[in-house]
């Protein structure tokens, strides 16, 4: 039997769809907007635009397995 943890997988979005994610939350659009013109997963969005919301932009220059320090 599987684990329920094995449910929960991290899915990596490309840089270029993330940085694209950035540049329509910049203009103006929601959520729901920039998941339909992205085709990415619209919870996925909805945590990107808090983050934004937040002043945090890291999620979108960050690199895969790397970490940011400041």
């Amino acid at each position: 039997m599987e684990e329920r943890n094995s449910l929960r997988q991290r899915h990596w979005v490309p840089l270029d769809k993330r940085k694209e994610c950035l540049t329509l939350f910049q203009e103006g659009n929601g959520y729901k907007k920039t998941a339909a013109k992205t085709g990415l997963n619209i919870y996925t969005v909805r945590d990107y635009r808090r983050r934004y919301a937040q002043g945090d932009e890291s999620w979108a220059y960050r690199e895969w397995g790397k970490t940011t320090s400041l």
